[in-house]
């Protein structure tokens, strides 16, 4: 059979049949033959585990750098009968649709997600001594299932992501020779609210932070990279020479080995770490002195080198903050950041900044090569990762293991053990660094603090919260939270739409984005209401704004545009001379009888009750009764059109302009030349396809 993970159309029917065979040799109870089978390969492309072993090795279909974890294991379960048929399940997973409704089998690090959730119910079988999770599908042994879950109490997600790995079985039966039907039509959901922990039965969103620690940690973060990334090369030099060091001292101690000089060590000896710790030509904080004393950053001079090993991997934790936090990006995401991912690019005279890095969600294989926007302070983050990263980097591409050459263009690299190659960051690596930086930058829970973590996480489980944020202690950061933060400051703020964190965050749909901005409405409605004065302002504003436009249509010869605006226009001689006065306008504009919104393009008399859905296709506005275009917003339709022709243009010249995104623009573009054409406005009709100008 030929294995393969990532299935190609073309071989998907050679692996299912080879699959089959399996399935055959497990009902003819040919065991012997079906241990042998080969499951997984490694990077060579020889056999790295087989059907009967205790663990499966997946080490080379996953990525190490946004995986911890790499094989599956069977050895809990103690009947070979459930073991067998769990081992079924898994490579069912593997190289069939089984466990999906798309064609393509599940990802690699799914598999292991799933089978460590499955591997409860084998636990339950197992010591129940029953044969197969088949038997399930009986309302009273499922009944004590549940009842067992119960007793676990366990979350609520962990509760659902167990009912979801036996919803998966039971889809698999196509392709197995085990029929699970579960004896209810209740969901996975519905199944994990009922049997959860009652105290664990609200998910726990990851927080969003409060405006003040934020503050605190971003600050430190970026004065901390600002500070260091003019020594970059001094620090990359360093790094170098400490190794250098070592690795003198331990080729000392491998000569008197191999020469049989010293036949009382070998490498596995617990001396030899201490005989090439003694034969080191320099010590190391000779070497540290040399680099930092008489410079900025001497402060940081430390006397051993594990604690300067520590610094080192402090900043690029740092780097790797200040990119997350200004990004939103997910970790997987930030783990394929590279030397070169930063990238400017000036669109419409503005400059624009974006990290490069590889998607993977909803894909196969490796991903998508994408962008993120971001601040500048990144390209400085990535330079000064870099750099420290430079030594460990350059130690993974001399390494005989592929997938180390492969790990070797992460930048997130630490190396706590000499002898050892470095390894990219684990989550526990991560998260005493932050604990770390947290204290550094004083960002200390307050009662203020608590109360704005309370308003922009709505859907926090109190009872988790309590526990992990209280008052006079530092903030718990991690990872995920600066995602949620950015999502949350960027709405709160007004700074983007909706679909633009949709397209940052990489979602598949916009209530997926709206869920990661939660909090932040409430946060910005409660900014306002309590500043009463503030209110008061805005809303005097909005109604002299208001005002000010009806007053100028009603009583200027000014020309103006759209079904509204032309009928202004010819109604200028009938309207009473009583409602065209400033301050009786402005009475009917308070009492709501007059109301506008200005759009991106022109103006809406429908007010707010207008749902602004042509926002994005301003043409779509022409068939609408209420639009009306002054002159000044006609000089929005001049631009639109200049970016309108320029996309065109731009999309067209790469052959990626379909023929929808081609009516889509062309639509656009013929309403700004009518808008133009009516004020009189010199423009070039855009003729960019051979149009026929009649």
């Amino acid at each position: 059979m030929r294995v393969l993970l990532d299935l190609p159309g073309n071989v998907l029917d050679e692996n299912q049949n080879g699959y089959y065979q399996v399935v055959e040799l497990y009902e003819n109870k040919n065991f012997k033959q079906l241990n042998e089978v080969v499951v997984t390969k490694d990077y060579s492309g020889k056999a790295a585990s087989y059907f009967g072993d205790q663990s499966w090795n997946l080490s080379a279909y996953i990525d190490r750098k946004i995986a911890n974890k790499s094989y599956i294991a069977f050895y809990d379960i103690k009947s070979p009968e459930l073991a067998d048929e769990l081992k079924l399940i898994c490579f069912s997973w593997l190289y069939t649709p089984s466990g999906r409704t798309r064609s393509s089998p599940l990802k690699p690090s799914t598999i292991i997600a799933l089978h460590s959730k499955l591997l409860q119910v084998y636990k339950f079988l197992d010591r129940l001594r029953l044969g197969s999770i088949a038997l399930l599908s009986h309302p009273v042994l499922f009944c004590e299932f549940c009842n067992h879950i119960n007793e676990l109490r366990y979350s609520l997600g962990n509760t659902m992501q167990i009912f979801s790995a036996l919803k998966k079985v039971e889809r698999s039966s196509k392709y197995l020779p085990i029929r699970l039907i579960m004896p209810t039509d209740q969901s996975s959901v519905g199944l994990a609210k009922e049997h959860c922990c009652p105290t664990k039965n609200t998910a726990d969103q990851f927080y969003a932070i409060p405006t003040q620690i934020m503050e605190k940690i971003y600050a430190h973060s970026i004065s901390f990279v600002e500070e260091l990334h003019p020594h970059r090369e001094l620090l990359s030099d360093l790094a170098r020479d400490l190794r250098k060091n070592y690795e003198m001292g331990e080729k000392f101690v491998d000569r008197k080995i191999e020469s049989g000089t010293w036949k009382w060590l070998n490498k596995e000896s617990p001396e030899y770490r201490i005989e090439v710790n003694k034969a080191k030509p320099m010590k190391y904080r000779d070497i540290i002195d040399s680099y930092l004393c008489g410079t900025q950053l001497e402060k940081y001079r430390v006397a051993k080198e594990g604690d300067i090993r520590c610094w080192l991997t402090k900043i690029l934790v740092t780097c790797y903050l200040a990119c997350a936090a200004f990004t939103g990006m997910r970790k997987n995401e930030l783990y394929g950041l590279h030397a070169d991912s930063f990238k400017s690019r000036s669109f419409n005279g503005k400059t624009i900044h974006t990290l490069q890095s590889t998607h993977h969600k909803m894909t196969q294989g490796r991903g998508n090569i994408t962008e993120w926007v971001t601040s500048p302070i990144s390209r400085k983050a990535i330079e000064l990762a870099e750099a420290v990263s430079r030594n460990m980097r350059e130690q993974l591409l001399l390494s005989f293991d592929p997938m180390k050459n492969y790990e070797a263009s992460c930048l997130w690299l630490s190396q706590s053990k000499k002898s050892k190659p470095p390894k990219v960051f684990d989550e526990y690596n991560l998260r005493c660094h932050f604990k770390f930086i947290a204290k550094e930058a004083g960002a200390i829970i307050d009662e203020r603090a608590l109360d704005e973590f309370k308003l922009i996480n709505p859907n926090r489980n109190p009872l988790h919260a309590e526990q992990k944020i209280s008052i006079g202690k530092p903030w718990p950061l991690t990872s995920h939270q600066l995602r949620r933060t950015f999502a949350v400051f960027v709405r709160r703020h007004n700074l983007c739409s909706l679909i633009a964190v949709k397209d940052q965050f990489k979602h598949l749909d916009i209530p997926t984005s709206d869920w990661y901005g939660q909090g932040s409405n409430a946060a910005s409605l409660q900014s306002i209401e309590m500043d009463q004065d503030l209110k008061l302002l805005i809303e005097e504003v909005a109604d002299e704004v208001t005002t000010d436009n009806f007053y100028r249509w009603f009583n200027s010869s000014e020309k103006l545009y759209g079904k509204r605006g032309i009928e202004i226009m010819k109604e200028r001689n009938q309207i009473p001379q009583d409602l065209k006065s400033w301050d009786e306008i402005k009475e009917q504009v308070k009492a709501g009888r007059l109301t506008m919104v200005g759009t991106l393009h022109s103006y809406c008399l429908a007010g707010y009750e207008c749902r602004m859905d042509k926002v994005t296709s301003p043409a779509n506005c022409f068939k609408c009764e209420n639009q009306l275009i002054d002159e000044e917003k006609a000089q929005h339709w001049v631009q639109r059109h200049k970016w309108t022709t320029e996309q065109v243009i731009y999309l067209d010249s790469i052959n990626r302009l379909s023929l929808s995104a081609q009516s889509h623009y062309i639509t656009q573009i013929r309403a700004t030349e009518r808008v133009m054409h009516y004020f009189k406005i010199p423009f070039e009709r855009f003729d960019e396809f051979g149009e026929d100008n009649g």
